[in-house]
C-alpha cells in the first residue's frame, strides 16, 4: 500500500491577535471580505456580517470559519476574511452586547440603505444607548 503525502500551506490560514477585546466574554464582530460588494445605495463595502456572541472568544472565530465556507462556496474573488471585535461597557439590567450588535447594523444600514451580505434580517434597534457619530465612525474605519 502506498503511503500518503501531508501538505502545508505556506500562509496561516487563521490570525489571531492578542488584545483587551478577547478578555470579554460577550462580544460584538464584524467580518470583512477582501472584496468588495456593491450596495442599493451605489456605495461599495467590504462588511460581509455583523454579529454578536455571549459565548466568549472562540465564537468570532468559529463564526468566521463558517460564513468564509458559505461565502468561498459562493462568491468568487474572496480570499481572506478579516474579524473585527466590537466591545462596550456593561450597563445593569442589559444585554449590551446584542443592543451594540442592533446598533452597528442601524448604523450599516444608514449608510448603506441594506444590511450587510450575509446576515438574515435587522434586529431591533434601541435608540439612545450609542452616540451615532461615534458606530458610524467605527463603520467608516473599517479598510475599505
Amino acid at each position: 500500500m502506498r503511503k500518503l503525502k501531508a501538505k502545508c500551506s505556506k500562509k496561516p490560514s487563521l490570525t489571531l491577535a492578542r488584545g483587551r477585546q478577547w478578555e470579554k466574554k460577550k462580544m460584538a464582530y464584524i467580518l470583512l471580505a477582501d472584496k468588495t460588494y456593491k450596495t442599493t445605495s451605489g456605495l461599495r463595502s467590504r462588511i460581509i456580517y455583523i454579529g454578536t456572541t455571549a459565548k466568549g472568544a472562540g465564537r468570532p472565530a468559529a463564526s468566521a470559519v463558517n460564513k468564509a465556507s458559505q461565502i468561498f462556496y459562493k462568491d468568487r474573488g474572496v480570499r481572506t476574511i478579516d474579524v473585527f471585535i466590537v466591545t462596550c461597557s456593561g450597563r445593569q439590567n442589559m444585554q449590551t452586547w446584542k443592543v451594540l450588535e442592533a446598533a452597528l447594523i442601524h448604523t450599516f444600514w444608514n449608510i448603506y440603505h441594506q444590511i450587510p451580505k450575509n446576515n438574515k434580517k435587522k434586529p431591533a434597534y434601541v435608540d439612545g444607548v450609542f452616540g451615532h457619530r461615534a458606530l458610524e465612525k467605527i463603520i467608516r474605519s473599517l479598510p475599505t
